[in-house]
């Protein structure tokens, strides 16, 4: 690889804000997103069968500033399936975890 900052984004992960409501439930939390090649996005997105759950499960890395009852939500994979068993969270976060790879910020 000549570009040798390519090669850092082989790390990368994307902090994604979210704010959302989901039967009268409001979700505010800092994603943390998996950067992936194109190819691999469209190989993930494109198969027989894919889901959401299975996106997210894939992209969705970690989070932060994740509260509940006003106590820190550490990410693990079991809190995960817990909101993953509702298909509307599970849909915005495959949402999500797809549209920050394409989301690029602007520096001065």
């Amino acid at each position: 690889m000549k570009l040798k900052l390519l090669n850092q984004l082989k790390s990368a992960v994307i902090s994604a804000p979210l704010n959302f409501e989901f039967g009268g439930v409001i979700f505010k939390f800092t994603a943390k997103i998996k950067l992936v090649p194109e190819n691999e996005l469209k190989t993930l997105t494109e198969k027989q069968g894919a889901n959401d759950g299975e996106i997210v499960r894939e992209l969705l890395v970690g989070w932060g500033d994740f509260f509940d009852d006003g106590k820190d939500v550490p990410f693990d994979k079991s809190t995960l399936e817990e909101m993953l068993a509702y298909s509307g969270i599970t849909a915005r976060l495959s949402v999500e975890c797809i549209n920050a790879q394409y989301r690029i910020t602007e520096k001065n």
